[in-house]
């Protein structure tokens, strides 16, 4: 059985969702995680507040673009992820992890 998809709009008449596209692209050529990820939320709560919300905020063009970035600086492939996933099982339980440092 396929899923039926639904179509959102994302308002650019909207002084907040202009901003917030604003934000998105100027963080793709940024390299500091933290502020990016400060934006990110800041960007996503205020559409969240505005009305955007559930599915229509996680597929957002704006939640997509910040993603995005996000995987590109920590270099994200599966097996990254599949690892990462395991190490915080591991930290979790006390453990110490070692891990994969590949340079931007």
């Amino acid at each position: 059985m396929t899923k039926a998809t639904k179509k959102a709009v994302a308002n650019g008449s909207e002084e907040i969702q202009q901003k917030a596209a604003s934000d998105a692209a100027a963080v793709q050529s940024g390299v500091n995680i933290v502020a990016i990820v400060g934006a990110f939320h800041r960007n996503l709560h205020a559409l969240q507040q505005s009305g955007v919300r559930g599915d229509e905020l996680s597929n957002h063009p704006v939640a997509l673009s910040f993603t995005s970035k996000l995987n590109s600086l920590c270099r994200m492939t599966l097996d990254r992820e599949f690892d990462a996933l395991d190490a915080i099982r591991r930290i979790e339980q006390g453990e110490s992890v070692e891990y994969e440092v590949i340079p931007l």
